[in-house]
């Protein structure tokens, strides 16, 4: 195995290339967070011998942007990561060396060159295509419990859930952000349901699969979440697909009482109206509350 090379620390001036590439994360690697697939990625390129630009600073870090990360225990056929190297290197030599370090769990799809100052991909997500697979045994659910539990989903106008954001409990509507939910069928061989789902995906206003999964009553299946598909506003052939569907925003699926946590947080802020000096405190004393 080839030692792990030192980052590159280039000036501004120096030539860059950045490189989009569309791999899978599978079955094995399923169960990792967004920062040990980070250091994944981070470390199968350093041993590639590929020359990774990291940014300038105390704490380098490495150009490697991921389109949408996914959440732990859902696996991804088509993910998106941007990745800058500096200097350019021909692309069949980065893929080669690539596929060479890649750890089981991981396949490159393909990959191509982008221009330096592309829009970041977190930025153009519009939208996402799920899989969920519940893996039974014969009659243990019926296709008619799933289509009536689909149904009644559907239905409802409101389906409220929680999640939280910045360490406080935030409850949202998850109802409008499901476009599509519909029943595929059972496979007897691999003992599994296939149910498939579209959601949006923009910032603020995501439609998480586990949280319809657990809408739907269905949390006791032992299930694997897979993304099938992403979609970005930059590409016509996606913008044309979601020009069906509403465009929701955060405040539109917010619930009222997050409004009035939020007023209740600040009146329990004490107000600060006392000049410098006017408290009787000596600044040193003032200065250390900051740390307590």
């Amino acid at each position: 195995m080839a030692a792990e090379i030192e980052p590159f620390q280039l000036d501004d001036e120096a030539p860059r290339q950045r490189v989009r590439m569309v791999y899978e994360k599978g079955e094995a690697i399923k169960f990792i967070s967004h920062q040990d697939e980070f250091r994944l990625w981070e470390r199968t390129l350093r041993r590639a011998g590929l020359p990774l630009l990291y940014s300038q600073g105390f704490n380098p870090q490495p150009q490697i942007q991921f389109a949408s990360p996914l959440g732990v225990g859902i696996t991804g056929l088509n993910e998106f990561v941007d990745v800058t190297f500096c200097p350019p290197a021909p692309l069949d030599q980065i893929e080669a060396h690539i596929r060479a370090k890649l750890p089981p769990g991981v396949a490159l799809r393909q990959l191509s060159e982008i221009p330096v100052k592309s829009e970041a991909l977190q930025n153009l997500l519009i939208g996402a295509d799920y899989t969920i697979l519940l893996y039974t045994e014969p009659g243990e659910v019926e296709p008619t419990q799933l289509g009536a539990a689909i149904e009644h989903f559907l239905a409802q106008t409101h389906i409220w859930r929680e999640r939280e954001r910045k360490g406080e409990a935030y409850t949202y509507n998850l109802r409008p952000l499901v476009f599509k939910l519909r029943y595929e069928g059972y496979d007897a061989a691999r003992e599994e349901h296939r149910i498939f789902l579209r959601v949006q995906q923009r910032a603020g206003a995501t439609g998480r699969p586990d949280e319809v999964v657990a809408a739907l009553g269905l949390d006791d299946f032992a299930r694997t979440l897979r993304r099938d598909r992403l979609y970005f506003s930059h590409d016509p052939e996606d913008a044309a697909v979601y020009a069906a569907y509403p465009l929701v925003t955060q405040a539109e699926i917010a619930h009222p009482d997050n409004r009035a946590r939020q007023r209740s947080r600040g009146r329990r802020k004490a107000p600060v109206h006392s000049k410098p000096g006017k408290t009787g405190r000596s600044i040193s004393e003032r200065a250390g509350d900051e740390f307590v």
